[in-house]
């Protein structure tokens, strides 16, 4: 009979600690005690571990010394992350149709891998350098121990709060066309608020601090959301996934109201409102129902090929443009524009200057298939907005 392969799980089982402190470890993305470092060795020898072929950046041989993270400031992003099979047709099929893709790819994906790994390539190279969490579901397959070398390499420590039913990875199939339209086909995906609240001891802290959630998960965390305000963290939003309960103008304006900073897109907002008209006539009606607010946080609208619209706490409305780019694949688009706009907010940049880089990201990962195949630093998005700085704006933000 053929044995199976060691999961990253054996190993935390077989050391006496959770999966996180093994990731930990292997990904040095935290310090760990020299005495769990052993047991840890000695469990990943005795099992013969060894991670997905994927999984090139992990290094078990000889772990690297994580830098002291604990000064910088910490945003916990919690949600989804799966395992994309991209697809590249010539046009989305028909019922009983077959078609033959021009290739296939897998690629580590989800609205919150998304998101954190583009917060974490703004600071790469240490200016916007933030410590990042992915709180997330997770199995025991390959393709989980793929998942969490994956971000380990980018920069995000993976901390696995639940074990799906499956105990696999969360997959999604995801279809594109020429023009970088796409139709995404996943798998479901819950977060319990009791996951949350068992594995963070939530305090005040000198650091600037930010919970993000998806709004998949908006209703279930709402214990901890007053739990994490309470603490001093900033609580943000990403409209992604947001229950049919929440979307109706009372209840979204109870969200902007409630939260730090929301993100969403048009289609989103003009659903919600029963907003028909183009343009800045949009901006204005928008501008109009959040008036009506007694305080509320930051709220940014994408507006696709047009950009973004920021709507400060406090002053007007402002808009920044998208680049001028070919549209390859407009999967996460929005996913980078609020990750970018975090890593510059978290570190206190003014917000004209979080949105125009932000737009700029969102605008550099449609260039590419895979929402993480190009993940921009913040050098990166200096020298496109240098190059692309009296360009009409054209690319895709969602």
């Amino acid at each position: 009979m053929r044995r199976r392969r060691a999961t990253i799980s054996d190993v935390a089982k077989a050391a006496g600690v959770s999966v996180g402190t093994v990731s930990n470890y292997l990904n040095a993305t935290a310090n760990v005690r020299p005495v769990t470092k052993q047991r840890i060795d000695d469990a990943v020898r005795r099992l013969a571990y060894r991670p997905s072929t994927f999984a090139r950046a992990l290094s078990i041989a000889a772990p690297r010394e994580p830098a002291d993270r604990s000064s910088l400031p910490r945003l916990v992003v919690v949600g989804y992350i799966s395992v994309d099979y991209m697809c590249r047709i010539d046009v989305l099929p028909h019922r009983d149709d077959r078609v033959t893709a021009h290739h296939i790819e897998k690629a580590l994906g989800g609205p919150a891998a998304n998101l954190a790994v583009a917060a974490a390539g703004i600071g790469a190279n240490g200016q916007f350098a933030l410590d990042i969490e992915l709180a997330t579901a997770l199995g025991d397959d390959p393709d989980s121990d793929w998942a969490i070398a994956e971000l380990g390499a980018r920069g995000v420590h993976a901390l696995p709060i639940r074990r799906p039913t499956n105990n696999r990875l969360s997959r999604c199939i995801v279809f594109i066309e020429p023009s970088g339209s796409r139709t995404i086909v996943n798998e479901p995906f819950e977060l319990s608020e009791m996951d949350l609240a068992s594995h963070y001891e939530v305090s005040r802290s000198a650091r600037k601090s930010c919970l993000h959630i998806e709004g998949y998960h908006y209703e279930r965390m709402l214990g901890s959301i007053d739990r994490f305000h309470e603490a001093g963290w900033n609580v943000t939003l990403h409209s992604a996934g947001l229950p049919r309960s929440a979307r109706n103008p009372a209840a979204f304006l109870e969200i902007v109201q409630r939260l730090d900073l929301v993100f969403a897109n048009d289609e989103l907002v003009r659903s919600i409102f029963d907003i028909a008209i183009p343009g800045d006539d949009l901006v204005d009606a928008v501008s109009a129902r959040l008036a009506r607010l007694d305080g509320r946080g930051i709220f940014v609208l994408t507006l696709g090929p047009l950009g973004a619209v920021v709507f400060p706490t406090d002053g007007e409305p402002f808009g920044v443009p998208a680049l001028p780019v070919r549209p390859v694949d407009a999967t996460g688009a929005g996913d980078s524009f609020a990750g970018a706009f975090l890593a510059y907010w978290l570190h206190d940049a003014q917000l004209a200057t979080a949105a125009g880089h932000a737009a700029a990201a969102a605008s550099l990962t449609v260039t590419v298939e895979g929402a993480q195949g190009l993940t921009a630093s913040h050098e990166d998005l200096l020298e496109a907005l240098g190059s692309h700085r009296s360009a009409r704006p054209r690319a895709a933000i969602s």
